[in-house]
């Protein structure tokens, strides 16, 4: 599994004040400004192996993690593990185990909404934000079938379950038509189903997040600087792209990136590396006040 092999990465495995062990992944001047990476659903650090070597380049400590339930890390399979309070908590633990005072905090798809859902509970622990492809404040499309597809008496069955065909599919919904995704894509996004537990943590995150809280909360407005980037042909997203954000974030930037679609940190690397580096060169260095210099669009 990425990066195994790679000199240019440094991996670990600290363990968390909850008793958790998470994967954490490295790159860059370790005394450089620190960015933390967060996958959404699913994933792994891996989903960010086209924007590290450029943020550290860019001249930052480029920290990328297995959240709790994916890649690497330890699985657990209580449903309490999986709701926002509990990842909030998680991403504290993760920052405090790592020394991490202030870094900036990137997110992709549930990564996004989690990021945005810490800094609204712990303002001073985060720098500016990056949200990529953010879902989960408003709900995600098809929600409701996933979650009868999973009915708590199947999760014997889940144990089972190496769903090739189902990441096959599911790869080719979440890719827009700027690139395409490779058999070793495939291998990667599936190599967590080695271990049986990691099935059920999915089905958990899929019941017990909440994906509509944009709906069902009182949600806080975060004073920090912040970007926002989706591709236009991101089916998890809605019609009006990232307006949720907006009143949320009012030193947000947003910007659509043609013809992409959920997964932009993988299919245009260019185009988030760009709006990344921005963000970060303006609020993630010490002694930086300017603001991005990054075109705003609202919807698609």
């Amino acid at each position: 599994m990425f990066p195994a092999g790679d000199p240019a990465y440094r991996v670990s495995f600290p363990r968390l004040h909850s008793g958790l062990k998470v994967r954490v992944v490295e790159r860059g001047d370790p005394e450089a400004p620190p960015v933390v990476l967060i996958h959404g659903w699913g994933c792994s650090v891996y989903v960010f192996r086209r924007n590290m070597p450029a943020l550290a380049e860019g001249g930052f400590r480029v920290i990328a993690v297995d959240l709790k339930g994916h890649g690497l890390s330890d699985k657990p399979i209580a449903p309490d593990e999986y709701t926002i309070d509990s990842l909030v908590e998680h991403l504290r633990d993760i920052l405090d185990a790592l020394e991490l005072d202030r870094p900036a905090l990137a997110g992709h798809s549930l990564g996004g909404s989690l990021i945005y859902h810490f800094a609204s509970r712990y303002r001073e622990r985060a720098q500016c934000l990056g949200l990529l492809s953010p879902v989960g404040l408003n709900g995600v499309p098809l929600m409701r079938l996933y979650r009868a597809l999973t009915p708590k008496p199947l999760t014997p069955i889940l144990r089972q379950i190496r769903p090739r065909l189902i990441v096959t599919l599911a790869l080719r919904r979440v890719y827009g038509r700027r690139a395409r995704f490779t058999e070793r894509d495939v291998e990667e996004f599936l190599a967590p189903s080695q271990f049986p537990e990691f099935a059920l943590a999915m089905r958990e995150l899929l019941h017990n997040y909440d994906w509509t809280a944009g709906k069902n909360r009182r949600l806080a407005t975060v004073d920090l600087p912040a970007i926002g980037l989706w591709g236009a042909l991101d089916h998890m997203m809605p019609d009006d792209g990232m307006g949720v954000y907006v009143p949320l974030l009012p030193r947000i930037v947003l910007r659509v990136i043609p013809e992409a679609g959920h997964v932009i940190a993988e299919e245009t690397p260019d185009e988030v590396n760009t709006a990344l580096l921005a963000l970060l060169n303006a609020h993630a260095r010490p002694g930086a006040r300017t603001e991005p210099a990054t075109s705003v669009y609202y919807g698609r």
